[in-house]
């Protein structure tokens, strides 16, 4: 359980990320770039990996040709399916300037490592009953 300064740096880390996108990226720039969308006359698939469900890109806003493949394969990154949590005392690998994502449901907070979320991107988690997805 986190304390309540702990719980006050999570929040503020989280409005401050919220915040942040809106300055860097207002909704009224988002509708002027509109890229303009390519429809090939027949339907186009690209197979990703032997065994995959192929890719449709028959409509894109890429050249096809700038396509390429790469990076981990179809479930490569494994999510983390039941985190387990210390108390901030204990968190004794975590630095002070270590950034979390911090997440407060109805009194409960918990705090996800960016470090570690950097490897796993997604965290299924529950705070009391309710069911949680922590996306990064």
């Amino acid at each position: 359980m986190l304390t309540s300064d702990h719980r006050r740096t999570a929040l503020a880390l989280c409005l401050f990320a919220i915040v942040g996108v809106g300055l860097i990226w207002p909704p009224h720039q988002i509708a002027q770039a509109t890229p303009e969308i390519i429809t090939e006359p027949k339907q186009r698939l690209i197979r990703t990996a032997p065994g995959d469900t192929p890719f449709d890109v028959t409509r894109h806003t890429i050249a096809l040709k700038e396509i390429r493949g790469g990076g981990p394969p179809k479930d490569g990154i494994p999510a983390l399916l039941e985190p387990s949590f210390i108390s901030p005392s204990e968190a004794t690998s975590l630095r002070p300037q270590d950034m979390v994502l911090g997440v407060s449901i109805g009194g409960v907070s918990k705090a996800y490592p960016i470090r570690i979320l950097n490897w796993h991107e997604l965290v299924n988690d529950r705070i009391g009953s309710r069911p949680i997805l922590v996306s990064w």
